[in-house]
């Protein structure tokens, strides 16, 4: 028995060898096979999830976060906060004198409309013009001017902010520069405004309506209501001979582009004659009011005709030196007086008054030295012409060369009885003065501090006789 479980056992152990090695044959057939079928089924995909496309992001709205007001360099300065920088456009409107700032559409983070007790700026309210511009109105207590404005960038410790600094100003300097636009002069809105939905809005909207003036060269000059009317100095109006260089087949300096200087100076006489005139302190005579020769004699000669208390030469400059530019003014050199005082002398000895004295009834030696002092006398009182029409074009931010003042030997400068002084306006071999000199907006601006100037010498010379 147990023999024949040991051959049984011998027997299936063999047996079960070799169906394990059967299987083994089996599954290494089979699963090639088997394989390929799982290759050749379809597969699922799997599912693709897509991120959402960023949406543009949307500029952020501009917010005026602030309105503030102070003194800079003893000038009033309004200084404007921003949430970001913006484009803008300041100007100024009469009748009476206003500031204009406009801006871009906007949210009021500040006060919209306010009451100062400063002595320049009265108060500030805003509106919307008609294509959604934010216009801000600052009314001022006497004529002042934007000597400048300008933006400056967010930094650690301030917003973005619009800053305006504003100067005193003359009634005329103000009138002048009424054409002025500080800033993009085109600013446009994105179209048409909301209605307003209060009285307060109407309000405002109505007093928003003010649009820029047209910088028109011939527009007469108008007096600012409310303000004090200029009186003349004494019991007559004072007559200024103004006198536009060159002329007719005598072009003066021709700049670039073909500019031409005896057209600039008549344009400049023009303003200043109409400045003048609005004073009610002046009675203007122009040398020439179209474009005519007259010789230089001639002009000193028609001054005193019409019995001139001032006479203003107008020209422009051109040098060889394209870089050179700025104004300056000329009175007579005392050692410019040579042949040309000679001459002067002995024609006025045969017939003439001169200075109130009739040299004619003198003797050659009595005539010589009555002239010369005559003479002498209105050099005197035309320095102190040309030291206040100096100052007034510096305080009028007109650009000037160094040394401005200067003395020379112009033939036109020689009236013995007349204060006399010639104004280089600038130079036109300079592109950018051609630029400036051609701009009916300079023309005002220089006719205005002229005209303060000879004010400040008219002012002077009755303090003297009051002594």
């Amino acid at each position: 028995m147990r023999i024949y479980w040991t051959h049984c056992s011998r027997g299936l152990g063999a047996f079960a060898v070799r169906s394990s090695r059967f299987l083994y044959i089996v599954m290494a057939l089979l699963l090639p096979l088997w394989l390929g079928v799982a290759d050749a089924a379809p597969a699922k995909k799997a599912p693709v999830y897509q991120v959402p496309a960023a949406r543009p992001s949307l500029p952020l709205p501009l917010a005026i976060e602030a309105v503030r007001f102070g003194t800079h360099s003893g000038q009033s300065r309004i200084v404007i906060e921003f949430n970001q920088r913006v484009d803008f456009r300041v100007f100024h409107l009469s009748d009476p004198t206003r500031l204009v700032v406009d801006l871009p559409p906007g949210n009021w983070h500040a006060p919209k409309s306010g009451l100062l007790t400063e002595r320049m700026i009265k108060g500030y309210r805003s509106g919307a013009l008609d294509d959604g511009l934010t216009r801000i109105i600052f009314d001022l207590g006497a004529p002042a001017l934007v000597s400048q404005a300008f933006m400056l960038p967010k930094t650690s410790f301030n917003l973005p902010r619009l800053v305006i600094d504003l100067k005193p100003a003359s009634v005329n300097l103000f009138q002048a520069r009424l054409g002025d636009v500080h800033g993009n002069r085109d600013l446009k809105g994105p179209g048409k405004a909301r209605k307003p939905d209060s009285d307060f809005a109407r309000m405002q909207d109505r007093i928003a309506r003010d649009i820029i003036p047209a910088p028109a060269d011939d527009a007469p000059v108008k007096s600012i209501p409310g303000q004090p009317q200029r009186k003349p100095f004494g019991k007559r109006k004072y007559t200024i001979v103004i006198d536009p260089g060159h002329g007719g087949a005598d072009p003066g300096a021709v700049g670039k582009g073909g500019a031409r200087e005896k057209h600039i100076t008549l344009q400049v006489a023009k303003q200043l004659a109409r400045q003048l005139e609005e004073t009610g302190r002046y009675k203007a005579v122009l040398t020439r009011n179209t474009d005519v020769y007259i010789r230089l004699r001639e002009r000193v000669a028609f001054s005193r005709r019409v019995k001139g208390d001032l006479f203003i030469s107008i020209h422009a400059d051109k040098i060889g030196r394209t870089g050179v530019r700025g104004a300056s003014l000329y009175t007579l050199s005392e050692n410019a007086s040579d042949h040309e005082t000679a001459r002067l002398a002995e024609q006025e000895n045969n017939s003439g008054v001169v200075a109130g004295v009739d040299l004619a009834a003198e003797s050659q030696d009595v005539a010589d030295i009555l002239l010369d002092l005559a003479m002498r006398e209105k050099m005197n009182e035309s320095k102190l012409l040309g030291k206040y029409v100096e100052e007034a074009l510096i305080n009028n931010s007109v650009r000037l060369l160094p040394n401005s003042h200067r003395a020379a030997g112009f033939a036109v400068l020689k009236a013995p009885d007349v204060p006399s002084v010639l104004i280089e306006t600038g130079f036109l071999s300079n592109a950018d003065e051609v630029k400036l000199l051609t701009s009916p907006q300079f023309h005002r601006k220089i006719s205005g501090a002229i005209v303060d100037g000879i004010d400040a010498y008219f002012r002077k010379i009755h303090s003297l006789q009051k002594l």
